[in-house]
């Protein structure tokens, strides 16, 4: 778990496993976050040597060698150098943009103890179906973020546990802005069934996708269903410009 100030939360996925089992011998740790287009990165302290690279995938977690820093990748920007993809971190992108330059940042495992038994409960639930998912605090609020990942795709979602169901919204698809072009795609894939979720917009302004449910029974198969909405939008809209 990688928190930035006192209460905002990032968990991540590690799956590099040599990578693994040198950084949870140095936990917890402690450093200062910097902000580099919409990418957060901070110093660790540690040496590593694996298979580097140039390009990462948004939502990747990596390892920045010439800094000895773990870096976590937003959106479209690339690494400033070589990299060590080591993982990836869990729930909507668009999070990471709000970190801020000169934050305190702490990681160490995280603490299930520490989050509701419902949250704690659903999220078990959810590792028994293979789906990547964490709890974690975010300005004070407490929701179940998590990825769908395979190869180099990656796509983010977050559930919200509300009194009267539960609530899943996707990555940000973009930033709502309300011209003609952004009332066109919502009306395009409303009208022509490009999706079976909801074309819906989050408290920050981005066009999601969600979906809203009374059971958690159903949580895996809708978490599944807007995942692949997801990608069907994005295949939507590489048909619209090619």
């Amino acid at each position: 778990m990688i928190r930035f100030g006192k209460d905002l939360e990032i968990p991540v996925l590690v799956t590099d496993d040599r990578f693994f089992d040198r950084i949870k011998t140095i936990l917890p740790i402690s450093s200062i976050a910097r902000v580099w287009k919409e990418e957060v990165y901070f110093g660790i302290g540690l040496e590593f040597d694996g298979e580097t690279t140039t390009y990462v995938s948004s939502g990747s977690l990596a390892y920045w060698p010439p800094g000895k820093a773990l870096c976590l990748f937003a959106w479209a920007n690339q690494p400033y150098g070589y990299v060590n993809h080591v993982g990836w971190f869990l729930g909507p992108r668009h999070y990471v943009l709000q970190i801020k330059d000169g934050a305190n940042v702490s990681v160490d495992l995280i603490d299930l103890k520490i989050y509701s038994r419902e949250s704690v409960r659903v999220v078990e639930k959810l590792h028994s179906h293979g789906i990547y998912v964490a709890p974690r605090i975010w300005r004070g609020s407490e929701s179940i973020v998590g990825a769908y990942i395979e190869e180099n795709t990656r796509v983010g979602f977050e559930i919200f546990l509300e009194d009267f169901g539960y609530i899943i919204e996707s990555d940000p698809l973009y930033l709502r802005n309300f011209s003609i072009l952004d009332e066109a795609f919502q009306h395009r894939i409303r009208r022509y069934g490009v999706v079976k979720s909801r074309v819906d917009v989050n408290e920050e302004g981005y066009i999601v996708l969600s979906s809203y449910i009374e059971n958690e029974d159903s949580l895996p198969n809708v978490i599944k269903q807007i995942v692949y909405d997801y990608l069907r939008v994005v295949n939507e809209l590489i048909n619209i410009f090619d």
